[in-house]
């Protein structure tokens, strides 16, 4: 089946509805360029100018993000901010932008986090995080395994160039995880019985407190936590439509020196 814009919106509100979205939370579609049948898209994690041009020079018609183009309501689209330039740009050059933020993160099977626990061997993974906001997984691995040797694997299956972590000096067996910036979860990993906390960001504060309460604490990046998520959209796309070409674009600014 040929993908139009309303078709693609459409079914990915089916796939990926609302009502997994966090209420503060904003996605779904963010620029409209027309309706026209969609032969290319970019993946990307944010819709960065870089991302844009990118996307224009290839002939995209539409870009997929995790993040979203316009998180906080614009005032104008004077061009002054980050924001109102990139809607500017997508718009005078007919590029539709769709993001799946939130929702994506706590889709089962082909969200952030399930994804995750998939490359990382969690089973039995089930949504735990704060009240009203349980997108994380918890979960755990087949047999238990030194810190040491599971931080290899992580910064191997992930691509980290480095990782930050505490050492609670707890082998690594229950995992609660959540992709990107997952201070929040930090607390309710510990409520939950979880030997281990991975994340992309939590921070130098939460790491100290969680090293008294006796939790690993894994820091693997925020780009490299979410962006395994964008071959998972890739199939799940592939799956109604055809004829589709994708592009992926690596949106991450962020470096270890």
């Amino acid at each position: 089946m040929a993908a139009t814009v309303r078709g693609l919106a459409q079914y990915l509100d089916e796939r990926i509805p609302r009502s997994l979205s966090c209420e503060w939370d904003n996605d779904g579609v963010m620029v409209c360029g027309g309706d026209g049948e969609l032969k290319k898209i970019l993946l990307t994690l944010d819709v960065t100018a870089d991302a844009l041009e990118f996307a224009a020079n290839c002939g995209c018609e539409c870009i997929i993000s995790h993040h979203p183009l316009i998180f906080k309501p614009l005032r104008s689209l004077a061009g002054d901010t980050v924001s109102s330039r990139a809607a500017i740009y997508a718009i005078t050059h007919g590029i539709t932008v769709m993001s799946y933020h939130t929702r994506l993160d706590a889709l089962d099977d082909y969200g952030v986090n399930d994804t995750l626990c998939g490359i990382l061997g969690v089973e039995n993974a089930v949504p735990f995080g704060p009240a009203g906001e349980a997108i994380g997984r918890i979960g755990e691995l087949r047999e238990p395994i030194q810190f040491d040797a599971f931080c290899v694997n992580v910064k191997d299956s992930l691509g980290s160039g480095g990782l930050v972590v505490v050492d609670a000096g707890r082998e690594v067996k229950k995992i609660a995880l959540i992709g990107g910036d997952g201070k929040d979860y930090l607390m309710p990993a510990i409520a939950a019985g979880a030997d281990t906390f991975l994340t992309g960001r939590c921070g130098y504060n939460l790491d100290i407190d969680a090293a008294g309460y006796g939790i690993n604490v894994i820091e693997a990046g925020h780009y490299n936590t979410e962006a395994p998520v964008l071959q998972l959209l890739q199939k799940l796309i592939s799956e109604e439509f055809g004829g589709i070409e994708f592009v992926y674009y690596n949106s991450d600014k962020t470096k270890i020196v």
